[in-house]
């Protein structure tokens, strides 16, 4: 009896050790888990950048931080942050999925964003996703710059050409001609740098929430990894196999009455009248 006592306990203890992390000079902070990778980006001359984050948050705090949120980008007043939309779906299965997304100074992009984890974190949330992604439009404002010196001068030689006395038609038209060539094309460049000019203006950033149940884990050993992701396969297991079975339930029950009034009055009715077999 008790060499099996002495084995039990030395059995949970192996357990226990193999559920532990590997030793890295300190407990694991689960709130810096939850926050993800402190991983920003300083935007260059000409670079303009944008943000995407999701969030895991309890069910009861999804509306709660997104008002946060909205509030923090109005604290900054509209000339640094606006929003620009918002949205918030109740799906089946009690989830729900929400979305807001601001327009910042490109300056105080990266310091909001990290605001806005901490706030997700300080209300038991926690990060799934971060995309940080930048595109040099500084190419195109350049380009549009040159291309519009370039016109002007092309345009003052050829206007200067029309103002010639003797210019024959066929030329005053092939003049004409390319002159609404240089128009146009000074407008699709002028275009393309006024739209690289907004991207650099403001500073695009999404959150994203989702609720469900904010467990990192990262800590955990495989064992309670195991016993973790196994619990959660049996709930969810469950709470489908209780789907099926209340889907099912009327459906069977109507077939049971079927079969019961079948048996009870129809096949007996129908014996009645059956002639015999003969006498």
């Amino acid at each position: 009896m008790r060499t099996t006592i002495a084995g039990l306990a030395m059995g949970l203890l192996l357990l226990a050790g193999c559920s532990k992390p590997a030793p890295d000079g300190g407990a694991p902070d689960v709130a810096e888990e939850a926050k993800g990778p402190d991983v920003g980006a300083t935007p260059a001359a000409g670079v303009a950048m944008t943000y995407s984050y999701v969030f895991r948050v309890p069910v009861a705090r999804v509306a709660a931080l997104q008002e946060v949120h909205a509030a923090q980008c109005e604290a900054l007043g509209v000339a640094r942050c606006r929003v620009a939309f918002m949205t918030y779906r109740v799906q089946p299965q009690r989830r729900i999925v929400a979305s807001l997304e601001v327009m910042l100074a490109p300056d105080i992009a990266r310091a909001f964003g990290k605001r806005g984890i901490d706030a997700v974190v300080a209300q038991g949330g926690m990060l799934t996703s971060a995309d940080i992604n930048s595109e040099d439009v500084g190419v195109a404002v350049a380009s549009g710059d040159r291309t519009g010196v370039s016109v002007d001068q092309e345009q003052r030689d050829l206007t200067a050409q029309l103002q010639k006395p003797g210019l024959g038609s066929a030329e005053r038209t092939q003049i004409q001609t390319r002159l609404a060539q240089l128009a146009d094309g000074r407008r699709q460049a002028q275009t393309a740098r006024d739209e690289a000019q907004r991207k650099l203006a403001g500073t695009p950033m999404r959150f994203a929430y989702e609720s469900g149940e904010v467990d990192p884990g990262f800590s955990d050993g495989p064992i309670l990894g195991a016993l973790k992701d196994g619990w959660s396969n049996i709930v969810w297991g469950s709470a489908a196999l209780l789907v099926i079975f209340i889907t099912l339930l009327p459906w069977g029950l109507l077939l049971a009455a079927v079969i019961w009034i079948s048996r009870r009055w129809i096949t007996p009715l129908l014996d009645a009248k059956r002639p015999g077999d003969g006498g």
